[in-house]
């Protein structure tokens, strides 16, 4: 099922997916049998999709409404989780927590890909190849990583490096 939608003038189509369709796997025993990345490269080659929306999701249950509401992928914020526990997204939110909000967010979709804010790795390159391995073993399709110097700040920032 597709449907139509209009953001902003241009047009948009949301692969719509059912609570009942088949499942899908990431290999790391969250039920499915397709991989996050497989399941993003999916979303991402499907020229009938269009421009491919992609709201974000703070928790497992926002991920499900935005699976329920027929979205073809979702992205995961470091803003939007920071904001979930009520912190600043000023670096106060740890890897680890980012992992565990991930793990259970990719636990509860479906069919549904997930991009998560990867930051800038959580520090040096040895902190980034743990971040992004990580990542993948939760599950998630892609991860957004940010070139940034140590300590980072936000993206919307002044005088960001």
């Amino acid at each position: 099922r597709q449907t139509k939608t209009e953001t902003r003038g241009t047009k948009v189509r949301l692969n719509a997916t059912s609570s009942s369709s088949s499942s899908s796997s990431s290999g790391s025993g969250h039920g499915r049998t397709t991989s996050g990345p497989r399941r993003l490269r999916g979303v991402l080659s499907d020229e009938t999709l269009g421009c491919v929306v992609t709201p974000c999701c703070h928790d497992a249950l926002s991920a499900k409404l935005i699976e329920h509401a027929g979205f073809s992928a979702s992205f995961v914020s470091g803003f939007t989780t920071s904001a979930s526990k009520g912190l600043p997204d000023c670096g106060l939110v740890s890897y680890s927590e980012m992992l565990d909000q991930v793990s259970s967010i990719s636990k509860a979709l479906t069919t549904m890909p997930i991009i998560v804010d990867g930051d800038n790795g959580f520090g040096n390159a040895m902190n980034v190849k743990r971040t992004v391995r990580g990542y993948r073993e939760a599950g998630v399709g892609g991860v957004l990583l940010e070139d940034q110097l140590v300590p980072k700040s936000c993206g919307h920032v002044k005088k960001k490096q």
